[in-house]
């Protein structure tokens, strides 16, 4: 090989890695957005993380959120993030974020599209917003066992 090719391959691989280290380049960017909607003075404790990556153990009053972005995995729909939840004695695993789900997490309004998984934690069980057709409507996706 060249110095030349060598020089501008080099280079090439510099910026592209710059590029995607400011942002999602090669894939859609996500935000995934947990709240705890249960109106009373218990905290409901959250673990969310990915095979990459652990958002760690969080406590959640009353409308309290945590929030997190990634970059979807570029080979294959293979991104996936769970989250166990704690309730007093009750608790629920489940992933808040798959391939699968995507259709679901798409939003849409007049002025951009947002690519975002909305989770609520109410007192009966856990809701999704979805916002996909329009009007945010909550559909309850668990409930507490």
């Amino acid at each position: 090989m060249g110095k030349p090719l060598f020089i501008f391959l080099t280079t090439l691989v510099c910026i592209i890695a710059v590029v995607a280290a400011k942002g999602c380049t090669f894939s859609k960017g996500w935000t995934i957005n947990v709240i705890n909607n249960i109106n009373n003075n218990d905290k409901v404790q959250v673990h969310c993380k990915s095979k990459d990556n652990d958002i760690g153990m969080k406590s959640l009053g009353f409308h309290e959120s945590i929030n997190w972005e990634f970059c979807e995995n570029i080979v294959g729909p293979s991104t996936l993030y769970f989250c166990h939840f704690y309730k007093g004695n009750q608790q629920l695993v489940f992933d808040v974020f798959n391939h699968s789900m995507r259709p679901l997490c798409h939003e849409q309004d007049a002025s951009k599209e947002y690519w975002r998984c909305s989770w609520v934690i109410m007192s009966d069980g856990i809701y999704m917003i979805d916002r996909s057709n329009g009007p945010e409507h909550n559909n309850k996706m668990y409930s507490w066992n």
